[in-house]
C-alpha cells in the first residue's frame, strides 16, 4: 500500500495518519511487551472523521513468519457501531495484499459469564471484534506479569480469508 492510498468499504476508510491528525503517536498499549518488536504500520480509522487507529505489526515477537499482529483502538464515542470490525476486515485485506498469511489479535482472556463490556479496560471488546471479523480463538498465552491473553487467528491466504 502506498502512503497516499486508502482502503475503504464505503463506511470506514483506513489511511495513513496526517501530520495534523490527533493521536498521531498512539498511547502505550496495555500489551506493549508483546508488541514492542518489529516494524509497525499505523493507519487512521475514519468514518467521516478520525475515530481511531489500527496497528499492523508484521514481525511481532513470538509470531510465525507471515503473521501480522492487529491492534485496533477506537475513541469511546465511536464504539458499538461496528467500526472496529470493519477496520479489522480492511486491515486484513491490506495485510493479505502485503503478503501476510495469518492475522492475529491478542485480547484479554475472557472469563466465562463475565461482563467484558462493563469496565474491563482497554481491549475488553477485542475478542468480540475478532470473532465478528471471522477470527478463531486458538488458545491462550501468558504475559510476563501472568495475565492471560486469548490468541485469535484468521487465515489470509485465500480471498475469503
Amino acid at each position: 500500500m502506498r502512503e497516499e492510498s486508502k482502503l475503504s468499504d464505503g463506511v470506514v476508510t483506513l489511511s495513513p495518519l496526517g501530520p495534523d491528525d490527533p493521536g498521531r503517536t498512539p498511547a502505550p498499549h496495555p500489551w506493549e511487551p508483546w508488541r514492542a518488536h518489529g516494524p509497525v504500520r499505523i493507519l487512521g480509522i475514519r468514518a467521516g472523521r478520525l475515530v481511531g487507529t489500527v496497528e499492523l505489526r508484521p514481525a511481532a515477537a513470538g509470531f510465525a513468519r507471515g503473521d501480522v499482529d492487529l491492534c485496533v483502538s477506537l475513541r469511546p464515542e465511536a464504539r458499538g457501531r461496528g467500526l472496529a470490525t470493519r477496520a479489522v476486515l480492511l486491515a486484513c485485506d491490506h495485510a493479505r495484499a502485503a503478503g501476510a498469511r495469518r492475522a492475529v489479535v491478542l485480547a484479554p482472556a475472557e472469563t466465562p459469564g463475565a461482563d467484558t463490556a462493563a469496565g474491563a479496560g482497554a481491549g475488553a471488546g477485542a475478542g468480540a471484534v475478532a470473532r465478528r471479523a471471522g477470527f478463531a480463538r486458538r488458545g491462550q498465552i501468558s504475559r510476563a506479569d501472568g495475565a492471560l491473553l486469548d490468541w485469535h487467528v484468521k487465515e489470509l491466504d485465500t480471498p475469503e480469508g
